[in-house]
């Protein structure tokens, strides 16, 4: 036993000295590269006349959408629709128990007539003077409460019975028979596919040229080589965080290509006039253009690795959205030896 514990202790010490070697190889790695001068050249980005094309991606969202909430309280009775079926508007999606609601408003009724009964007595009896006329004033006022009292208990009876408040599929359905529920519950999500929106991202350079009502062609990534004609209905006011619009892009849905919410598409516009935008050699980037990074001169001998965002391909040239300034240099060559940080010199 005294063995095994000792050569336990002997393999660990072991492992611990291999693995702080091979930290200190990779720190001296670092180091390495961090001191040491590598040879790189340099461009700045290019400010210049583009095409009157914009491409640009964005995700397809559901044009309607809508949670069915509950507005009574109860238990279950019983549940029409189940997820992924088709519901109409005003369908009946559930019921709930409305066996003390229904009793209530009989007895309401009841009342109701009973009071309506006295008043046609005691008009009587005013009309042949047998009675004062102020006493059918409070008889009045019992009348209208309980007709108050019995429009209300019906809108909680009508309440009972749970309805579509959209066509579409139900997506979501958050109730079973016997579940008990309250005012405010969500009961269900339907869904709309008929029409999606494209939600997509526009600079503050390109959204001047973009107009409500525009027609955009949009190419599904996962139909290569379709094209459906679609139409601008909102844009951004505000910028978000990196300068950029929200442009939403109402799309049909096709029957022979059916979309779905969360699908990947690009947004071709097309402008009557030239754009301006700016550019940088397609082989500064490091990555993909999905995930596109360039090495960023800073000071005179300094690397800082930056994530930028890419627009239109134009050759050798990619453009920029956001992410660089035309004042900056980027490392054109020798970025395959670059790490960030590292110390350059520029040739």
């Amino acid at each position: 036993m005294l063995w095994t514990v000792l050569l336990l202790l002997l393999g660990a010490g072991i492992w611990r000295i291999w693995y702080n070697k091979q930290e200190l190889d990779k720190a001296a790695e670092m180091s390495r590269l961090t001191n040491a001068f590598v040879p790189v050249e340099v461009a700045s980005p290019t400010l210049e006349t583009l095409s009157n094309t914009l491409e640009t991606d964005g995700i397809f969202l559901p044009a309607k959408e809508m949670f069915v909430i509950s507005e009574t309280a109860g238990r279950v009775l019983e549940v029409f629709k189940n997820k992924g079926e088709w519901v109409r508007e005003g369908e009946i999606i559930a019921k709930v128990d409305d066996e003390l609601l229904t009793i209530e408003l009989e007895a309401t009724q009841a009342n109701l007539a009973k009071l309506r009964k006295d008043r046609e007595r005691l008009t009587n009896l005013i009309e042949g003077e047998a009675a004062p006329k102020n006493k059918i004033e409070d008889l009045e006022l019992g009348i209208l409460a309980a007709e108050s009292k019995e429009k209300g208990l019906k809108k909680q009876i009508a309440n009972t019975s749970i309805k579509a408040p959209m066509t579409g599929t139900m997506g979501l359905r958050f109730i079973e028979r016997g579940s008990v529920i309250g005012p405010g519950i969500q009961v269900a999500q339907v869904t709309n596919l008929e029409k999606l929106f494209l939600m997509v991202k526009a600079t503050e350079r390109d959204v001047l040229f973009i107009k409500k009502g525009q027609r955009v062609e949009v190419q599904p990534d996962v139909y290569a080589g379709t094209v459906i004609p679609a139409v601008v209905t909102n844009i951004g006011l505000r910028a978000d965080n990196a300068f950029n619009y929200d442009v939403e892009i109402e799309t049909p849905n096709p029957e022979a290509t059916p979309l779905r919410a969360g699908m990947h598409a690009k947004a071709k516009f097309t402008f009557s006039s030239n754009r301006n935008g700016m550019t940088i050699p397609r082989k500064c980037i490091t990555g993909s253009l999905q995930d596109a990074r360039v090495f960023v001169v800073v000071g005179d001998t300094a690397v800082q690795q930056r994530p930028i965002k890419t627009g239109a391909i134009y050759g050798d040239k990619v453009e920029v959205l956001s992410g660089l300034d035309a004042s900056e240099r980027i490392v054109v060559s020798g970025q395959m030896n670059l790490v960030d940080g590292a110390k350059v010199k520029i040739n």
